[in-house]
């Protein structure tokens, strides 16, 4: 019935693998939760190990890192199951049928997004911050906004899809930097006209990075963005993603707006390492960057 595949790399996923079995238990189906550690520090490893106690888990660890789309590949493989459950690591489920909710929608022929959400309540660290205002913001989006653009607000940190649809798919395993496989993905959905249904089945996302292990995250997604718009035949980056969108209109100003750029990237530096940064400011660092490639 039910494959429910985490990919990890240097998280304690023990609550969180603890209430998928208490979920799936809990609705009687055949199921497995496979945890592929992406070549974890031992001080994780330890501690992501006690989950092999629990019924109907595995827990697999890599002797080497293989990247973000490769691992996701690899536990799909290990699945034995006819739908595969993909989640992020830096989760945990807040609400009450999660795995029940999937089960209502799941389809044959689509692909279901249960989507993201983030606490209400700002993280202690204000080093966090930024990362919780941009996820509340920007990710954290109801299902009917993430309908309007189904294929664009792919995200791969919490979908159901038949194992069927994947395996014709696939991440792309020659995007081995940080950033946009899950874009890309979502473009091969729409190219072989697979459907994409958004619901309101939300993980809370707890693992926030601080503000410069976000920021310079951010740089390396646009470098990789950059590098995947030119390399590979993928016109609908220019549609799907916004930077992209606008880079190319302002291309002629180039110059000036690197210029610009580089006058102003400490100040904008400075806001968003502040008590109050500005999304606006968050936006315009990233065009500013985008012109670095």
């Amino acid at each position: 019935m039910l494959s429910i595949l985490i990919p990890v790399y240097n998280f304690d996923i023990r609550k969180f693998i603890s209430q998928l079995c208490e979920h799936a238990y809990k609705e009687n189906i055949t199921y497995e939760i496979i945890v592929a550690d992406d070549n974890s520090d031992r001080y994780f490893t330890e501690k992501n190990k006690e989950i092999e106690d629990l019924s109907n888990v595995k827990y697999i660890l890599l002797d080497k890192n293989i990247g973000r789309s490769k691992i996701r590949n690899f536990l799909a493989e290990k699945a034995k199951y006819e739908y595969l459950l993909f989640a992020d690591c830096d989760m945990l489920i807040s609400g009450k049928n999660f795995i029940s909710n999937y089960l209502k929608n799941i389809k044959k022929n689509a692909v279901i997004i249960g989507g993201i959400e983030y606490q209400k309540d700002k993280p202690d660290s204000s080093d966090k911050y930024l990362r919780w205002y941009y996820g509340r913001k920007r990710e954290a989006l109801p299902p009917q906004i993430r309908n309007k653009k189904p294929y664009s607000s792919f995200m791969s940190g919490n979908f159901l899809i038949p194992a069927e649809i994947f395996n014709k798919i696939k991440f792309n395993e020659n995007i081995t930097k940080y950033g946009h496989e899950d874009t890309l993905f979502g473009i091969e959905l729409k190219r072989r006209n697979f459907k994409i249904v958004h619901i309101g089945n939300p993980l809370m996302h707890i693992g926030l990075e601080n503000t410069a292990t976000f920021i310079n995250k951010t740089e390396i997604s646009i470098k990789n963005l950059i590098y995947i718009s030119e390399k590979y035949n993928y016109p609908e980056l220019y549609e799907n993603v916004k930077l992209l969108k606008v880079r190319k209109k302002l291309k002629f100003l180039k110059p000036v707006i690197f210029t610009a750029f580089k006058i102003s990237e400490k100040m904008m530096l400075k806001n968003l390492y502040g008590k109050k940064p500005s999304l606006i400011f968050l936006d315009l660092f990233k065009i500013g960057t985008s012109y670095k490639y």
